[in-house]
Formats: structure tokens, C-alpha cells, sequence
């Protein structure tokens, strides 16, 4: 959670997308940085730095070990094919010396994750499981591209709803969060101070725009529930006069 360039305030959040094991791999989960493969499709010699990454490719143009294997080469740690369409896909192939795990995830969700952002395979020995990854967010809760520019709003939750937020214990001071343990529990070890219940900064994981739809409507019951009984007060004050 710090503010960057022109764009004001950003903070980091953390959101999860499905996966599909494929049928060679490893089978432990792994977390790491980020890195979108140079080329995409990983169909030739790798222009970037992978060691010690979980590698984000595309699917098409060469088979699914000839892409593992670049990645091994290179020092990865996982790899994670986009999918052509909005669909998970199994990929293909037999590599016994590939023990990275290898998953596949849709097209759309698959475009989400960008370079140097933080992911974390959760269950893949299950065949399908769990990818948390990080992005940054706006003070308005929307999306922004390179810390600055507006990408789309609410684009994590559909066209109709706000982003959720799973914010990590790291993502900025004062604001609670799982820090990437299960969803709605604490981090023990999570120092963070929190900003109280009452502040949309503790938040955790919930849809912003609705939980302040809720908030607003709980705020004005209590005011009418104020005002009916300060009425009844009135009343009562004049019976006894009475």
C-alpha cells in the first residue's frame, strides 16, 4: 500500500482465480513472483529472467513439455498456461522430468496477472485448485495499470459489482487482512495495527460497494430509531407534566 506516481494512494490486494492441473508436473504447491514469458508462448529461446518464478505463458504455437522445459531451463518454479478461451483446459502431454507444476487457467483470468505480482498455487495434488495472486487497487477499490491508469471498474467481481478485496497483512499500515492464510483468518503473526471495525480500511475479504450499501442503510435506521425515540421521550416528558 504505497502511493505511487500521479495516480494518488494505491494499495495492494489480493484476489484468487481457478486453475486445472495438467497431466504432467509437479504436484506441490508453490508460491513466488510473477513473470509473463518473453516470448508469450515460450516458443523459443527465453528472453527474460525466470529463476526462482512462477512463469505466466500462452497456449498455442508449441507443445505443453517443449514450454515446461524452457521454463525448467530457465530456473522456474511453476508455470501457469493461459488458456485461448474463458475456460480451464488440462494440458497435454508426458514429461517425467518436468516436477514444476504445470496448470492452466482461462484467458480472461490469465490476462490479470502481470509481472511481479505475487501468486500462490493452492492445491494442486487435487487437480484443480486455487490461485492467489496480487494487484493493485485503487482508493476507489477499481483496478489500476502500472500503479496509476484505471484498467476497468470492477473487474475482478463482473460488470454489475465492486472488486473484492482480500488485502494482505503487508499491503499497507493499519489495514487487517489474511496475509495469505485461509480467507477470513488472521495472520498470527500479522503486527499490523488495525484501523478499528468501523473503518473500510479492515475490510478483509468483502465487496466494498455492497458492504457500504449496507452500512449507509444500517446508518439511516439508527437515525430514524434516534429520532422515534427522542420523540417518545418528548411525549413522555409531557405526560408526566401533565
Amino acid at each position: 500500500g504505497v502511493g505511487k506516481g500521479g495516480g494518488g494512494d494505491v494499495m495492494e490486494a489480493e484476489d484468487e482465480i481457478a486453475f486445472e492441473r495438467g497431466v504432467f508436473g509437479g504436484l506441490d504447491d508453490v508460491s513466488g513472483e510473477a513473470v509473463r514469458c518473453v516470448p508469450f508462448f515460450a516458443e523459443g529461446e527465453l528472453e527474460c529472467d525466470v529463476k526462482g518464478k512462477v512463469v505466466v505463458v500462452g497456449r498455442g504455437k508449441v507443445n505443453f513439455v517443449e514450454k515446461a522445459r524452457r521454463v525448467v531451463g530457465g530456473g522456474g518454479i511453476g508455470m501457469i498456461v493461459v488458456n485461448t478461451e474463458d475456460a480451464l483446459f488440462k494440458c497435454t502431454g508426458a514429461a517425467e522430468d518436468i516436477v514444476i507444476p504445470v496448470v492452466c487457467v482461462k484467458k480472461g483470468e490469465g490476462e490479470l496477472l502481470r509481472d511481479g505480482c505475487r501468486v500462490s498455487l493452492r492445491g494442486v495434488q487435487y487437480g484443480v485448485g486455487t490461485l492467489r495472486y496480487t494487484c493493485d487497487v485503487g482508493a476507489d477499490g477499481h483496478l489500476v495499470e502500472d500503479g496509476a491508469k484505471d484498467v476497468g471498474k470492477g473487474a475482478l467481481a463482473g460488470a454489475g459489482g465492486g472488486l473484492k478485496l482480500a488485502l494482505p497483512s503487508t499491503a499497507v499500515k493499519g489495514v487487517s487482512g489474511d496475509g495469505g492464510v485461509a480467507v477470513g483468518k488472521k495472520d498470527d503473526d500479522d503486527d499490523d495495527e488495525s484501523s478499528g471495525s468501523g473503518s473500510d480500511d479492515s475490510l478483509g475479504d468483502v465487496d466494498i460497494e455492497k458492504y457500504k450499501a449496507v452500512r449507509n442503510a444500517i446508518k439511516l435506521r439508527l437515525d430514524d430509531d434516534q429520532h422515534d425515540l427522542a420523540g417518545k421521550e418528548e411525549v413522555g416528558d409531557g405526560g408526566e407534566g401533565a
